[in-house]
């Protein structure tokens, strides 16, 4: 397995590679984080090699410290001051002059190591200055400070950091939103319940409902790194890549038809390229355009989509209803003109009341 990774590392022309292309690469991130052997040997290597490159690879791993986050975890800095205390000589105290000495530095020691600890304990909590928000079947195009536009789809917040575009770009994002950013050395950053991205310059588009089992980012161009909130480790994604994130919370019941019979305990997360219908309109995003495209996806899990679109409720009277498979495309339809083009691919019926609807057979 070593020798076929490096090979294919040699494989690749990094001529012409740019600080972002070298971040793409899974084995420059691993040498940047220092988890991998191999790829560290080779990159070092490399490095030397390549002296005319040498200032296109420092900014990409400035870029990556920028992106990851440059803090060393709590526990390694516990143990590395456990080991230095553990190396100390213990010499026998013939004075207690000697004695007062040492017992001030330990109480020092104590005393700092309290203050680290509540430092660590007690982070400000985030202030946010201005908050944008969408009502359901409403859609909103904003202009950040900073440049960057926001488009926020149905029954959305998106709040920004009261040092927004100061010292940081920080925004927190509750229901979706397609992001295209302006570059900057600062990093733009989203908050969902769900997960953390870091940008510097792109275009993406960020899911995440509290009411719906996924949250999703997709990479429209740049580069994106996601990390989620509950554990795991940092992921970059490539342009026209998806990740889907299944929620901790989520049951059997109320998976999709190809996610049922799976009794998840932990998030489960699935990275794939996002879709193109057929007049190559990227799907996840389709909705910026005003419009709802639907591909090969079952009834029951485009539920939440129609409802948002249209501010209904949904409701169905047997579990077959749900497992009914649509490709179909909307735009100015009325809910009523949806469900009936729906209804000439599948057979169901279908109730209004106000914004109650019931499907049945």
């Amino acid at each position: 397995m070593a020798l076929s990774l490096k090979g294919a590392i040699t494989m690749i022309d990094k001529s012409k590679f740019e600080a972002e292309d070298f971040l793409i690469d899974t084995t420059f991130q691993h040498y940047c984080a220092g988890t991998d052997q191999l790829s560290i040997e080779y990159w070092t290597k490399y490095i030397s090699q390549h002296p005319e490159q040498q200032k296109t690879i420092a900014e990409a791993e400035k870029l990556y410290r920028l992106l990851s986050g440059n803090k060393a975890k709590l526990n390694e800095r516990i143990l590395a001051f456990q080991e230095s205390f553990e190396q100390v000589k213990v010499v026998p105290l013939k004075s207690s002059r000697i004695w007062w000495s040492v017992a001030a530095a330990v109480l020092l020691i104590i005393g700092l190591g309290s203050i680290f600890f509540a430092e660590e304990k007690t982070a400000p909590a985030t202030v946010y200055a201005k908050t944008y928000q969408t009502k359901a079947g409403e859609r909103k195009k904003i202009m950040l400070p900073d440049g960057s536009t926001v488009w926020l789809n149905s029954k959305s917040t998106l709040k920004l950091d009261e040092n927004f575009n100061e010292s940081n770009r920080l925004v927190s994002l509750q229901g979706e939103g397609y992001f295209d950013v302006t570059h900057s050395k600062k990093p733009f950053k989203v908050e969902t319940s769900e997960f953390e991205i870091n940008v510097l310059g792109t275009a993406f588009n960020v899911k995440s409902y509290p009411d719906e089992i996924t949250s999703e980012a997709t990479l429209i161009r740049g580069l994106i790194t996601m990390q989620p909130i509950n554990g795991g480790g940092i992921i970059t994604l490539k342009p026209s890549q998806k990740i889907t994130l299944y929620k901790k919370t989520t049951t059997e019941t109320t998976l999709p038809q190809q996610k049922r019979q799976l009794k998840i305990s932990h998030p489960e997360i699935t990275i794939d390229h996002y879709q193109l219908a057929r007049d190559s309109t990227v799907v996840e995003t389709a909705w910026v355009q005003n419009k709802i495209e639907i591909l090969d996806q079952e009834f029951g899990e485009i539920r939440p989509l129609l409802e948002k679109w249209y501010n209904v409720k949904i409701t169905f009277t047997s579990p077959e209803l749900e497992k009914y498979v649509f490709t179909a495309t909307f735009s100015k339809e009325t809910v009523e003109d949806a469900l009936k083009a729906l209804k000439e691919v599948e057979k169901f019926n279908y109730e209004i009341k106000g914004d109650q609807i019931k499907i049945s057979k």
